[in-house]
């Protein structure tokens, strides 16, 4: 049996961080975003949670880094003279974050309650993730009034929270509704969830809205444009059965197509004795030709 070399030690190590060499520089105008604030206030509140990724040079007395750019900056700014580092025997660098799925706005919810429960306390939490105390609040109360189906499917979806605010303005039937309507037309926007709330029965709703007659006119322009969103959305749901047969009866019908015209005396004879259906099958294979 071949014997598969691991790609990276199992455990981490501290490198002097004179010792590792960026592969690629960090914009100036990163250190200005939001991201790269919280980050810097994540590690001066609670230290480093991923390790860098680095590489040994080939003359085996220096390491180059192959993920973690921004966290070494920053870890340079605040002074650190040793870092927490994993060191890896390739140096492609593709195998590490660009293969990371960033997390959802219902795990993010689900990590911070964790936290909670476990005894952090709200302040140190934004402190760390670099938000005011409110936001964490709001991040707390997140599923508030949402009920679990729909929960489940956005679950692993990232949107804005004001989405949900807006989905627990409706009853339990209704956010099942909306969620598969979202993601179905790939539009998880607050814009579509407001115009999905503003097209909701009153039946429907948690609490009745009252109408605005000044948005009377482009109230049943969004209704008329959901009403066609959700026929579309049951249209193409039952197609999907027989999508797959339908595709293989399509290819299999046009394979038979050209084979036929291509025998001579077939192709001779519809010429002569039915043009236009000669004219036909032609134009099938041709935008056939397009399509495949």
């Amino acid at each position: 049996m071949q014997k598969i070399n691991i790609a990276f030690q199992l455990s981490t190590i501290c490198i002097k961080t004179n010792n590792i060499l960026s592969s690629k520089s960090v914009l100036k105008s990163t250190t200005y975003t939001k991201k790269y604030r919280q980050i810097k206030a994540s590690i001066q509140e609670i230290g480093i949670i991923e390790p860098l990724i680095v590489t040994l040079t080939t003359d085996k007395k220096q390491y180059i880094l192959l993920d973690g750019h921004i966290r070494f900056e920053i870890l340079k700014e605040l002074e650190f003279t040793e870092v927490p580092c994993i060191i890896s025997s390739d140096n492609e660098n593709y195998t590490y974050n660009k293969r990371i799925n960033r997390l959802a706005t219902i795990q993010e919810h689900f990590m911070i309650r964790r936290a909670i429960d476990q005894g952090v306390d709200k302040e140190r939490l934004a402190s760390a993730l670099n938000i005011e105390i409110k936001a964490i609040r709001a991040k707390i109360n997140l599923l508030n009034g949402i009920c679990p189906e729909a929960i489940e499917l956005l679950k692993d979806r990232e949107l804005s929270p004001n989405v949900f605010s807006l989905l627990r303005k409706m009853k339990s039937i209704r956010q099942i509704e909306c969620a598969e309507l979202m993601i179905s037309m790939n539009n998880l926007t607050v814009p579509y969830a407001k115009a999905l709330l503003m097209t909701t029965p009153q039946n429907m709703l948690i609490e009745v809205m009252k109408p605005s007659k000044k948005n009377n006119g482009s109230f049943e322009a969004i209704k008329k444009m959901e009403v066609d969103t959700a026929n579309i959305h049951l249209q193409i749901k039952s197609l999907e059965p027989s999508y797959a047969q339908d595709t293989l009866n399509l290819v299999l019908g046009i394979g038979y197509l050209k084979k036929m015209l291509a025998n001579n005396n077939v192709q001779q004879y519809l010429e002569k004795n039915n043009n236009d259906i000669y004219s036909q099958f032609q134009s099938i294979i041709k935008l056939a030709s397009n399509d495949f």
